[in-house]
């Protein structure tokens, strides 16, 4: 199976209990017959973890002795291992070890490799490995099927533990001993790892290659536990690249053919996937209860990292039910089996879904100390991706809580990250072109030397004949190599491009900080200013001092503010949370509103709002906030007495806004650049009157997310006219 996680069974009948008294290990095998092929094939037979091969495997103990006893005791160690009795496998593990100095090197190699097998189970992963490079390759010694056996499970356990070069060394070792062998079954299972390990790498293409190679050797051997994690690996494939219907398909073929193995394991494998497909599809109520299922047989085994798993996943399906008391609970228990579990990777995903739930509750101070253990994890862990995650849910947490510094802080870290991601993606694409190309000229090398084996065949008969092929074959490396001159030539062109790219962001982000530290500098001098003035004694009026100390922190706030608005928007996109309404009576109550806040600043208001139905797909808060800029922008640098007026209509399928105003305006060449951050308007319409320069950078940015236009021109009144415009969207009344 795919996962790197083990999941346990339901505990079996009682009556095994019982049973289990009749098992003692014999030391006494020097003077046993080693254990036959015929005892072997037998044991091999014997499928599943459930009580029935637990009694047959227990009825052939009591009939063998000497080193078949041991095999069929190892034997054991498995079903219980599988079946979550974990004590009962350590236990007579113990005992098997105790006497393993009176076993035969391949009888001591088999304990060991039993061992490792238990300390998967627990998560050891790495300690399951040094067991067998340590004690495991020295007992199979030259002999090509035991070293085939410890190198699959050596690659298997790195590959757990996320050492995926190491993996790889050892399952092509693996399989170059079993094709030495021609042993088919074992074959088709080493294409079944490759194929999981490269998935893990992202290498869908070849995950699948390899895959399809296991499922078809399966097949046609018949094997059906093996088939059944050959389907469930191709499940897991499909589901990586979202087919979800073929995914489905999959997993539950897998979990047919566990149910008719009786091996809870890989079925509480299976309904966890499936739970995950159905979330993905939104059917919810399905998704909640396999996931159910999942949980009830990974608790009874106790099994507690991939029990964790399950809660999470309950969790997430609760959130989209929006039955929060139950997501929360879900999350607790997750922690609390994680935690059991000692598994690091499994608690950063806990504490990351604990902080989004306290973020969503706006509980930010328990939502911050959640992430922030999870951002240890993740960089522990080196998981670029989740501490990308996690520095944009802090950045967005501490901004929540006016802590801008600590904000802009993750806000960095998030973009760093981001551009380490990119660049690695651009690194694995280009290093997947160049397998394409070495795979495309060894297959011209191939094909030249068919070329030459047909020339000599036909060399006597027809002389005319091969200098065609010859012919026909310079042709082929004459536009094999122009092709290869367009891709390097079209790869350069785009290197260049992204150079041109970036030089043009620097300049940029090089403009803006020059115009920041301008911005900043005019307002702190002012402050330094009022400060020495109070310091020396230089005022008459202290309290008009003060008054103006903090008109001016006021004023530096909200441009920081606004600069981290803009900054989060450059980053990864401005966040918006659209819904469809009918915007008419939503205006007309925002305009009651703003004719209260004109009116109080000696102005007169007036409005034209259609009262047809209008219905977009707005956020209703940015919205909102475009308009209020726009008309304290018109407050702010209209001349007494004057007049702000709002209008609203639709024409062409588009909601049209208008917010206009009365002297002063600026000149026509100006209308054009007043959206551009911290622009400075000359003469009459400048900032002596307050502002960060930055609100109609805003405003355009809102806009531009909901798909609109906004641009500046000649009021018919004598100022400035700003014109939006957003799609409208259809409608169709519930019956």
């Amino acid at each position: 199976m795919i996962f790197t996680i083990v999941l346990s069974t339901k505990a079996l009948a009682s009556e095994s209990a019982a049973m289990s008294a009749n098992i003692s290990v014999n030391t006494n095998t020097n003077s046993a017959v080693p254990a036959s092929s015929a005892i072997k094939a037998q044991l091999a037979k014997i499928e599943g973890a459930d009580l029935s091969a637990e009694q047959a495997v227990m009825a052939l103990i009591a009939e063998l002795s000497g080193e078949e006893r041991v095999y069929a005791q190892l034997k054991l160690v498995g079903i219980y291992r599988r079946s979550a009795q974990v004590e009962k496998a350590r236990a007579l593990l113990l005992e098997l070890n105790k006497a393993a100095a009176h076993f035969s090197d391949e009888l001591q190699l088999e304990v060991v490799i039993s061992g490792a097998q238990l300390e998967r189970k627990k998560n050891n992963y790495v300690i399951a490995a040094k067991m067998l490079e340590t004690k495991g390759i020295p007992l199979a010694g030259q002999n090509t099927a035991l070293l085939a056996r410890i190198y699959q499970h050596t690659g298997r356990f790195y590959r757990l533990d996320k050492q995926h070069a190491e993996a790889e060394k050892y399952y092509l070792l693996a399989l170059e001993n079993y094709q030495v062998l021609g042993d088919e079954l074992e074959i088709a299972r080493m294409y079944g790892s490759l194929g999981v390990l490269y998935e893990s790498q992202d290498d869908l293409v070849l995950a699948a290659e390899y895959q399809i190679k296991a499922m078809k050797l399966f097949e046609r051997i018949g094997n059906a536990q093996d088939q059944a994690s050959s389907y469930f690996n191709l499940g897991e494939l499909f589901y990586r690249s979202e087919d979800y219907d073929k995914s489905l398909s999959f997993y539950q073929q897998a979990l047919e053919l566990d149910k008719k193995l009786s091996d809870a394991e890989y079925i509480g494998y299976d309904y966890h996937r499936i739970g995950s497909i159905y979330m993905a599809q939104q059917k919810l109520d399905e998704a909640l209860d396999v996931t159910q299922k999942a949980i009830d047989i990974f608790a009874e085994g106790a099994f507690h990292q991939v029990l964790s798993r399950s809660y999470v996943q309950r969790a997430q399906i609760l959130d989209k039910l929006n039955n929060q008391e139950a997501r929360l609970a879900s999350l607790l228990l997750a922690e609390k089996t994680g935690q059991a579990s000692n598994a690091d990777f499994q608690m950063r995903s806990v504490w990351h879904n604990l902080g989004v739930y306290h973020f969503d509750q706006q509980a930010l101070t328990e939502a911050e100390h959640y992430v922030s253990k999870s951002l240890a994890i993740s960089k522990k862990l080196e998981l670029f991706k989740d501490q990308l995650d996690d520095n944009r849910l802090l950045s967005e947490i501490h901004h929540q809580l006016g802590q801008d510094s600590l904000a802009l802080t993750h806000l960095k870290a998030a973009y760093e990250l981001k551009q380490k991601i990119d660049s690695e993606l651009r690194i694995k694409e280009l290093e997947k072109h160049k397998r394409d190309i070495n795979l495309l000229k060894q297959q011209v090398k191939v094909a030249k030397l068919e070329e030459a084996s047909k020339q000599s065949e036909l060399e006597v008969v027809a002389q005319k004949k091969v200098t065609e092929k010859v012919t026909l074959l310079t042709l082929g490396l004459v536009v094999l190599f122009l092709l290869i001159f367009y891709v390097l030539h079209q790869r350069r062109k785009l290197a260049m491009i992204s150079a041109s790219l970036y030089e043009d962001a620097l300049q940029q982000k090089n403009q803006l900080l020059a115009d920041v530290s301008h911005e900043l500098r005019t307002p702190l001098t002012a402050l330094k200013l009022q400060v020495d003035a109070l310091r020396y004694n230089l005022v008459d009026d202290v309290e008009l001092s003060y008054q103006k100390l903090s008109s001016k922190i006021t004023d530096l706030s909200h441009l920081i503010r606004d600069i981290y608005e803009l900054a989060v928007s450059d980053v990864y996109g401005l966040s918006i949370n659209t819904q469809q309404l009918d915007i008419s009576p939503v205006l007309k109550q925002w305009s009651s509103e703003f004719q209260q806040y004109v009116t109080g600043h000696e102005l007169q208001w007036h409005d034209d709002i259609t009262s047809e139905p209008t219905w977009v797909g707005v956020d209703q808060d940015r919205i909102k906030q475009v308009l209020a800029n726009l008309i304290n922008n018109s407050v702010n640098y209209t001349d007494k007495p004057g007049r702000v007026e709002l209008k609203v209509w639709q024409a062409h399928g588009l909601l049209h806004l208008r917010v206009q105003d009365t002297s002063p305006s600026v000149k026509e060449s100006e209308f054009g650049k007043i959206f551009e951050r911290l622009y400075r308007l000359e003469k009459s319409r400048n900032r002596a009157t307050g502002g960060s320069g930055l609100g109609l950078a805003i405003c355009q940015n809102v806009i531009h997310a909901h798909q609109g236009t906004i641009e500046a021109k000649q009021s018919a009144l004598g100022g400035i006219a700003i014109l939006i415009t957003m799609p409208l969207v259809e409608h169709f009344a519930t019956p």
